[in-house]
């Protein structure tokens, strides 16, 4: 299952971040320096889907957005397997943005 504490690395063509998120019972709650992370996911055998937004809290011009926006809705699809997941998305507001993340367990 997916519940847990995981680092998450982000890319898009633009550039790539790095965050953490914690996954419980279908909910989803995390962050970095910059951005809050809340959404939710639903999983079934190794496959995942969900959904997550993510809010700039803090104006930092040394880590940009990896997305050039300050708030974005992002569906994504994927895979949990053992400690690792790997998902790719797209954002309602950058529908042409490919987006990916892969999030590796710190602690259950």
């Amino acid at each position: 299952m997916l519940n847990g504490l995981y680092k998450v690395e982000f890319e898009t063509p633009r550039r790539k971040a790095v965050g953490i998120i914690f996954a419980s019972n279908g909910k989803l709650r995390g962050g970095s320096s910059i951005f809050a992370y809340i959404g939710s996911y639903k999983q079934v055998g190794h496959r995942i889907t969900g959904v997550v937004v993510a809010k700039q809290h803090t104006n930092d011009p040394r880590h940009p957005p990896i997305f050039d926006l300050s708030e974005v809705k992002i569906d994504f699809n994927g895979v949990e397997k053992d400690s690792f997941a790997s998902v790719e998305g797209t954002a309602a507001e950058a529908p042409s943005v490919s987006f990916k993340a892969f999030l590796t367990r710190l602690s259950d």
